[in-house]
């Protein structure tokens, strides 16, 4: 591919039940943007998508490429087929970032009280969806090659989300 990127989005398809009431919606062709309030989760070019756990259901996904005029090129769409191990293990990803934040930060027992609190509802709760857009950020500002990590790399990688995701939940870090 010689067009440089913005990166990828992470498509899927949707259901009736998943789509507003009053939105039209085929569900042979039309697709969700995977993301949180704060937008869709765009995948920095060179980065495995699965390293950011941001695919926390099996399935089949699309990754389209956007360019760099935010447009997307549907004739590079690459297919993504993630099985449940994987979601698990995507999911492993987010809650790692989870306890490394509940362990450094004073507000522990609030924020685990809020994630219980919505989770009894069957709600996602708003702080894992900033950590997967800190991840990503994290990523995109401090890997700088596309062999696999080590355990130090990814050590230091989730230690710079946990600063990210406090700083912007107005959290003070104690550790």
């Amino acid at each position: 591919m010689s067009t440089r990127l913005l990166g990828h989005e992470i498509l899927r398809r949707v259901g009736r039940a998943e789509v507003p009431t009053g939105y039209p919606l085929d569900p042979r062709t039309d697709r969700a943007v995977l993301g949180a309030r704060e937008g869709r989760y765009l995948v920095p070019p060179g980065v495995d998508v699965l390293e950011l756990g941001l695919v926390d259901r099996a399935g089949q996904f699309e990754l389209l490429p956007i360019d760099l005029r935010d447009k997307p090129l549907w004739d590079e769409v690459t297919q993504l087929l993630v099985t449940a191990a994987e979601a698990e293990r995507q999911r492993g990803i987010v809650r790692r970032s989870y306890h490394e934040l509940c362990a450094h930060i004073a507000e522990a027992e609030e924020l685990r009280s809020s994630v219980a609190e919505w989770s009894s509802r069957r709600l996602a709760h708003p702080v894992h969806g900033t950590i997967r857009f800190e991840t990503v950020a994290t990523w995109r500002s401090m890997r700088h090659r596309t062999e696999p990590l080590t355990e130090g790399e990814l050590t230091r990688l989730h230690a710079e989300v946990v600063r990210r995701v406090a700083a912007r939940i107005g959290a003070h870090l104690v550790r």
